[in-house]
């Protein structure tokens, strides 16, 4: 796990006797070792305690440079040590590879490889002048491998809560569902494998790895590239074969289309990275795209954590995250259903989830009633 002092080394930095300011350090440097190691394929291999040479010769690494990364992860609590074999710890087993409860190894990844170059070049200007300039989607640009870290980073965090939150959402089968921004596919895979007819909508290079992970989960997944704030786009989204013309505004035309559009629109981890007059003109179309008693749901961070100094942490953290990679930042609650009321729209339900403190799942029903 990530360096935690002893007691009375936190006694020293309580008592500001000491430059606790040295455990951020610690702390980047971990999560640079951990990245590195997943990089290197070590984490998948200790599977079992392995000699330093073996391991060397299977990884094709210098030997005494891959046991100073291995000791690194000794000392952080990521491995495990004696004598000349290694192996991975329970914390690593359960959080770091394929298999335990969720794989943040990409995650760190995205970090190392993507988050944190963009915050070198953009940091100081989103700071000084409340944008950044531009955002993490646009510099990423057309180059694929790196569209392929951001996406697999975003697919291991949400796999902490796709089950509760595909839970929370009931029972989708045989739902048509509107999944907007949802680029490393893992709700729209997880729905789709629970019996509903799924569209998905990002950017071009964002959709690969969701297809892949459609193909690989053995699920029909239908995706669309483009923005879905442009309204020709918008227009096909709505029932591809679909006769009469769609107003994005207004939605479906005409009583012989009450059951044209979607039963469930997902706005995940998308309102945080668009202006006020975007987020606003995204709930209007997302409320037009609902057939007949269908149901919005949005998932995202809102406000501050709350329930612990962790939590505070980490939604901070965050929300400066998405000011310097996106000009956005974690979403006001009071703001959101203002939005929602200006759409029609009104928030039934919401959920909070425990691992994963801020974020928030709102339940909201369409502007109109179910007619069947």
């Amino acid at each position: 796990m990530p360096v935690v002092p002893g007691f009375l080394e936190r006694l020293a930095f309580r008592a500001n006797l000491a430059p606790s300011a040295i455990l951020d350090v610690h702390g980047a440097a971990s999560l640079h070792a951990v990245a590195l190691a997943d990089e290197l394929g070590v984490l998948a291999a200790l599977d079992g305690p392995q000699s330093v040479s073996s391991l060397a010769a299977a990884l094709a690494c210098e030997e005494d440079a891959l046991r100073r990364l291995l000791d690194a992860l000794v000392a952080v609590g990521y491995a495990d040590r004696s004598g000349d074999e290694y192996w991975r710890t329970r914390t690593t087993e359960r959080w770091l590879t394929e298999g335990g409860d969720a794989n943040l190894a990409p995650f760190a990844r995205f970090w190392v490889e993507v988050v944190l170059p963009y915050w070198r070049e953009h940091a100081a200007r989103a700071v000084r002048e409340g944008d950044p300039g531009g955002s993490l989607y646009e510099w990423l640009g057309d180059d694929e491998a790196a569209w392929a870290t951001t996406q697999a980073g975003f697919r291991a965090a949400a796999s902490l809560l796709v089950d509760p939150v595909a839970d929370a959402l009931g029972d989708v089968s045989g739902a048509r569902v509107l999944d907007l921004g949802g680029g490393h596919g893992a709700y729209a895979v997880e729905l789709a494998r629970r019996g509903a007819s799924v569209t998905l909508v990002d950017r071009p290079p964002a959709l690969e790895p969701a297809r892949e992970a459609a193909a690989e989960a053995g699920v029909d997944v239908r995706f669309v590239g483009g923005d879905y704030l442009t309204d020709d786009l918008w227009r096909r989204l709505v029932d591809p074969d679909l006769d009469s013309d769609f107003d994005p505004d207004t939605g479906p035309d005409g009583a012989d289309d009450a059951d044209a559009g979607y039963d469930l629109v997902l706005l995940f981890n998308v309102l945080h990275g668009h202006s006020p007059a975007e987020a606003a003109t995204l709930l209007d179309r997302a409320a037009a795209a609902l057939a007949h008693g269908g149901k919005l749901a949005i998932l995202d961070q809102f406000g501050r954590g709350g329930r612990s100094s962790l939590a505070d942490v980490g939604v901070a953290l965050i929300d400066l995250t998405y000011l310097i990679t996106l000009g956005g930042g974690t979403l006001d609650a009071d703001a959101v259903n203002r939005r929602l009321g200006d759409a029609g729209l009104s928030a039934v339900e919401t959920r909070t989830f425990r691992r994963a403190p801020g974020v928030k799942l709102l339940r909201v029903e369409a502007p109109y009633p179910d007619r069947n």
